[in-house]
């Protein structure tokens, strides 16, 4: 049991203060896995293999080549990691471990797939789709030829290289954006809902704070900050979570927002602070 402290400051009226923080006031997944598997198989694998087409004949054509290809590359990417984190959220998964597994089957298939279609693009009708998807070994020596000799430009071990990047960031980005797809987010077990955002507070961060790694600030003495403005930089965002069921689950998470000089302006940056609390009535 932990000891609590009252608060003055009303934004945070019923949380928890504690000298030092137990890691039970912090929110932890059950690790149940829903309907995650079926959902991510039966219709994530098909959407991946669908951008992973859209992807290859866009690198195909584009009579632009070069740095532009990461632009497309990180759309994929990105593509793919959200279409897998929404069916993550909608069937219920509160296990991350299996979320990232889930992810990384999906990212070799994708890559898998891409190089089918990217192969088909460029070979026109000599192959059809299915005789290269079905035949990897035929596939892995058009590909291996296609390396070897350049398709735009490298060849070689420059255009090995280029490609094993593409697979790492392929198989692993849309692995972690799966896995991170419910990092932010608490789940009511008694009502088998996802909490949803019902407030907002914009606090002011104090000088040390500002220096002190997102790791290591302290949840309660974030709570306990003056109020700031929307229009504030630097200042801490704090959101609350509730259950709109039962209204008994509550957490609430953190993410501090700056200001950064970019060309055209001022930008906003926002970064998240690990960690939810956890409160139930």
């Amino acid at each position: 049991m932990y000891l609590v402290l009252s608060l003055h400051n009303p934004n945070c009226e019923g949380w928890p203060i504690v000298s030092n923080l137990a890691s039970d006031v912090f929110y932890k997944h059950s690790g149940r896995m829903g309907l995650s598997v079926p959902a991510i198989l039966i219709v994530g694998l098909p959407a991946i293999v669908l951008l992973s087409a859209i992807y290859a004949y866009i690198v195909a054509y584009c009579p632009i080549v070069g740095w532009v290809n990461a632009i497309f590359l990180g759309g994929y990417v990105m593509g793919g990691g959200i279409v897998l984190a929404i069916l993550a959220k909608q069937s219920k998964c509160r296990n991350p471990g299996m979320l990232f597994w889930l992810g990384f089957v999906a990212g070799v298939v994708g890559l898998y797939s891409a190089w089918v279609f990217f192969v088909k693009a460029l070979a026109g009708g000599e192959f059809s789709t299915i005789s290269l998807a079905t035949n990897p070994a035929a596939l892995w020596g058009l590909i291996s030829a296609i390396n070897t000799n350049g398709w735009w430009g490298p060849s070689g071990m420059a255009q090995w290289a280029l490609v094993s990047i593409e697979a790492i960031v392929i198989v692993g980005g849309i692995a972690t954006v799966t896995a991170g797809a419910i990092d932010r987010d608490a789940f009511c077990e008694e009502c088998g809902t996802w909490c949803d955002q019902f407030e907002k507070m914009h606090l002011k961060p104090t000088p040390e704070m500002l220096v002190t790694s997102l790791d290591k600030l302290n949840h309660m003495e974030l709570l306990a900050l003056d109020d700031a403005d929307v229009t504030d930089y630097p200042r801490i965002d704090a959101e609350v979570l509730q259950c709109s069921g039962c209204k008994n689950t509550q957490a609430i998470r953190f993410k501090k927002l700056s200001q950064v000089q970019e060309e055209g302006g001022l930008k906003e940056k926002s970064e998240d602070i690990p960690n939810l609390l956890i409160q139930k009535k």
